[in-house]
């Protein structure tokens, strides 16, 4: 992995996404590019002042923020860039700038005006070709990822996320538990979901990662998935973009979109074409 890409508005949630993305990038060794899109935001401190001053401020708070780090990363391997325009394009056009494989934003629930609402971050995730984690407010970030959570529903792409999934639990010897929720009584999806487990876990033997496969049924996937994250302390739940919602829930957006908005475990959300990817680039 060149570098990551950090969000930034200097919001509770965005120094947890930091948090997160330093302790990675000291286990990779890798970059971190710390990134504020000016977008103005009354609801923000650092717009309360005129507009002419923005700038000396945030990079005052970067200079800061850097310092607050510089005794656990050395300050050469961060950088900060201030950009302008719609949040998702310029952190995506960021990390195609930095050669970044992963972009780690934090999230405030959907009320209020925030730059990283949770319905921002969804947006942030759809506009990434590469991983996403996104960090709800609050979240508690361990120094280490030892377990990993990986749920399986009916979807084609739900397996796909499992080679960039392992790739991380094999950086930090982590294990991971993979959850096939039975969503539906209908034969062939019980069929796909069962076919969908077995490969993923033919997989991960092959890559001699250690890994645990629970069957649950259920009605509400993204409850479940909850649930059973906070049961295991998991460090992480990695996520496919696309993962179905069922349809009494689909009024509450996509599995991707809920998980962001309710987990208040780090979720990494995937894009299919990206999974090919290794980290130790």
């Amino acid at each position: 992995m060149k570098s990551i890409v950090v969000g930034i508005d200097f919001q509770n949630q965005s120094y947890s996404a930091m948090k997160f993305a330093v302790n990675m990038a000291i286990k990779v060794n890798c970059y971190v590019m710390l990134v504020f899109v000016n977008k103005p935001d009354r609801s923000k401190d650092i717009f309360q002042r005129h507009k002419s001053k923005i700038y000396e401020e945030v990079e005052s708070r970067f200079i800061n923020l850097i310092d607050k780090y510089s005794d656990i990363l050395d300050k050469n391997r961060f950088s900060y860039r201030i950009r302008e325009g719609k949040i998702p394009e310029e952190l995506d056009k960021q990390a195609v700038e930095s050669r970044a494989e992963m972009i780690v934003v934090g999230t405030h629930g959907n009320t209020g005006l925030k730059l990283f609402s949770s319905s921002m971050a969804f947006e942030i995730v759809e506009n990434s070709a590469i991983p996403v984690v996104t960090i709800k407010d609050g979240a508690h970030i361990n120094t280490e990822i030892k377990t990993i959570l990986v749920p399986i529903d009916a979807t084609l792409e739900s397996r796909q996320k499992v080679p960039f999934t392992v790739r991380l639990a094999k950086l930090y010897d982590a294990e991971i538990h993979m959850l096939a929720m039975y969503h539906s009584k209908v034969k062939m999806v019980k069929e796909n979901i069962i076919s969908y487990t077995r490969q993923a876990a033919e997989y991960l033997e092959r890559q001699q990662v250690n890994f645990i496969v629970k069957s649950v049924e259920t009605d509400d996937i993204v409850q479940t998935t909850i649930d059973y994250s906070e049961d295991i302390k998991a460090d992480l739940i990695s996520s496919m973009t696309v993962q179905l919602s069922l349809t009494s829930n689909l009024w509450k957006g996509t599995f991707a979109e809920q998980l962001i908005t309710k987990s208040h475990i780090p979720v990494l959300n995937i894009q299919p074409k990206e999974l090919i990817k290794t980290l130790s680039r």
